[in-house]
């Protein structure tokens, strides 16, 4: 059975209570000073059964103008509307409040209950019913049926409940795939129980046992019991009403207006763009206006950050960054309520484009660009704007949290794009990239080089942990991982160990060519077997001690030194002149000792000795007392 949300509306003292009480037999008038005022000052809940069986879930709220920020909480995300006019007054003041705050937050669907018909006569009736229909023109009300009763004689609720369930025939299913969302607009304790929040569900679902996690505090309980309408189910679904029993927190640290959610799905924001629509006859919005803004349960005071223009006039639409003076859980698709900041009045309102976003400039064409497609876009145009804003890969699950979408259509979409290349999915972490993006990165990882070049000229090779923590600090390690091997698959870039390189040779024959380098390497082949030093070598080449370190930590990298150790530094060819001269020793005698070598080399018993202990640490020779035999590697170098 379809999951439906009935809201009332209306000024106050209009007759909603009561007919709700008429309907459902039940006073949603729950608190002791409602009851003594003869006024609804909070939400009040009734379920209905209509004749064909379907149930509706009520939800009553108030009319008096300064509960308007309660009505906003109980009218955002009812699939219905019963918008409840005296017949003995007609439309007043919060009538076109409510009527106001229902078209901006797009309800549809309702039924106009006309009350009180027992207090006027026919011509009175037919005069106000006339009224109602040129009140409600322009508005999504517009054409709905209106129907007269009276709660004190029952005339009219028989044709009442037969509007509502043909109405209820035509609202199509809530989604139960989108991501699970509670806007908690009551929290209490009860005794034996503990902590119990109330509210309706937005989207998703969630089970008994679940760990939920209460937004913006991103505090985590868990889910002891549920109720709806009154009774236990293991389930709760988008657009029950419901009641989740936790375990693990205090009703201290919950409060109305904040949102259940399971964990880690949302993230608290202070920024985000959306579209508005001004109310005409209150004036027009204006660049950087304070407001008050109503989305689900929670009231947030904010900054109207204008786009594209500098004033949104009375009855028209125009593209905002609300900027929330505290941190809130709001989401695209979102809709929201804006009051003026003082008097409070019910100024426009609208819906959230991006709740991902970032500080934009007003009139920059990317920014409208952006606007447009958040508020026309195709799932293919939002899924490639978001990756391409995105200074990371994204994965399925951020696209999904980003957009507020099905995550099947996500996914679908995903899939699409990858297959016609317009989509790049690094198969290891499973994220997504797009080819603009892809291409600000390598832009990133070239200019490093080019930066590395200027600064140390003689290497061509940058360490991955060096380009990772001063280019890519943003992105998540494996993803990063993930990045260099599609470069690397490309041929873009060369990978050697944990060393990276262009793949062209531009860089390192630029090395080999300077004269410092052949400087360099003709000072050590001149040593020979003899080894020697950075200090030797600045004093016979005249080189800076900085361009004497760089050259070596190049040849070192390169292979053309060997450091023995303790700063002893080898040519490669000297090396396998040594080398060959200890396997001749070896192969002839099986041994070899210090003294044998140096007099075959003709070298000092120091520089020998570094020379045997750097074969000892290869495993090329073993010490054995006072002599070396073959080692393990004796034939690997």
């Amino acid at each position: 059975m379809k999951k439906i949300i009935l809201g009332t509306a209306g000024h106050i003292d209009h007759g909603k209570t009561s007919l709700v009480k008429k309907l459902t037999d039940i006073d949603t008038d729950r608190l002791v000073e409602e009851k003594r005022r003869g006024m609804t000052i909070e939400l009040g809940f009734a379920a209905l059964t209509l004749p064909s069986g379907q149930m509706l879930s009520i939800i009553d709220v108030p009319g008096h103008e300064k509960f308007v920020k309660t009505m906003v909480a109980g009218a955002t995300g009812i699939d219905l509307v019963m918008l409840v006019i005296a017949a003995d007054e007609g439309i007043m003041p919060q009538t076109r409040e409510h009527l106001d705050i229902l078209n901006l937050l797009n309800v549809k669907s309702g039924v106009i209950a006309l009350t009180k018909t027992d207090l006027v006569d026919d011509e009175w009736l037919e005069m106000v019913t006339e009224d109602i229909k040129n009140a409600v023109q322009g508005t999504t009300l517009e054409g709905s049926p209106i129907v007269p009763v009276s709660s004190v004689t029952g005339e009219g609720i028989p044709q009442l409940l037969e509007i509502l369930d043909e109405l209820a025939l035509k609202v199509h299913a809530r989604e139960g795939r989108e991501m699970f969302r509670l806007p908690i607009d009551r929290v209490f304790s009860m005794t034996g129980h503990g902590t119990v929040i109330t509210g309706t569900i937005t989207g998703g679902k969630v089970n008994k046992g679940d760990t939920v996690e209460i937004y913006p505090a991103e505090l985590t309980a868990r889910v002891k019991g549920i109720q709806v309408h009154n009774t236990g189910v293991e389930e709760a679904t988008a657009g029950d009403r419901c009641a989740l029993n936790l375990t693990g927190l205090e009703k201290s640290e919950i409060k109305r207006g904040d949102t259940a959610a399971h964990e880690g799905t949302l993230n608290p924001i202070r920024i985000a763009d959306a579209l508005v629509y001004t109310v005409k006859g209150k004036g027009s919005l204006i660049h950087n206006q304070r407001v008050h803004l109503h989305s689900g349960t929670k009231e947030v005071l904010a900054r109207v950050r204008l786009l594209g223009a500098d004033e949104i006039t009375e009855g028209s639409k125009g593209y905002v960054q609300l900027r929330f003076e505290e941190p809130v859980v709001i989401l695209r698709k979102d809709r929201f309520i804006i009051r003026s900041y003082s008097p409070e009045v019910t100024i426009g309102g609208g819906w959230i484009l991006y709740h991902t976003t970032k500080n934009r400039l007003r009139f920059a064409p990317e920014t409208l660009e952006a606007m447009g497609i958040g508020e026309k876009g195709t799932l293919e145009e939002l899924t490639s704007l978001v990756i391409n804003s995105s200074e990371k890969p994204l994965g399925i699950d951020d696209l999904w949290q980003a957009l507020n979408a099905d995550r099947s259509q996500v996914q679908e979409t995903l899939d699409q794009e990858v297959a016609s290349g317009k989509l790049i999915l690094l198969k290891e972490t499973s994220k997504y990239l797009s080819h603009i993006q892809l291409e600000k990165y390598y832009t990133k990882v070239i200019a490093a080089f080019r930066k590395m070049y200027s600064k140390y000229p003689y290497r061509y090779q940058i360490d991955k942990e060096e380009m990772k923590s001063g280019v890519f600090q943003v992105i998540d390690p494996k993803d990063f991982a993930a990045l260099l091997n599609h470069f690397i698959t490309n041929q873009r870039l060369k990978s050697e160990g944990n060393y990276l390189s262009e793949p062209n040779e531009i860089a390192l024959d630029r090395i080999l060519g300077s004269k410092e380098i052949a400087l360099m390497e003709k000072a050590f082949l001149t040593y020979g077997v003899n080894t020697g030093s950075t200090q030797q070598v600045a004093k016979d080449t005249n080189l800076k001690p900085v361009d004497i370190e760089e050259i070596v930590r190049f040849f070192l990298k390169s292979g053309q030194l060997v450091d023995l150790g303790q700063g002893i530094l080898v040519h490669k060819e000297a090396m396998q002149t040594v080398l060959q001269t200890i396997r001749s020793l070896m192969d002839a005698q099986g041994t070899i000792s210090v003294a044998e070598v140096r007099d075959a080399l003709q070298i000092g018993r120091k520089t020998v000795v570094a020379y045997l202990e750097y074969f000892d640490k290869l495993k090329i020779t073993l010490r054995k007392e006072d002599v070396r035999i073959p080692g393990p590697h004796y034939l690997d170098f």
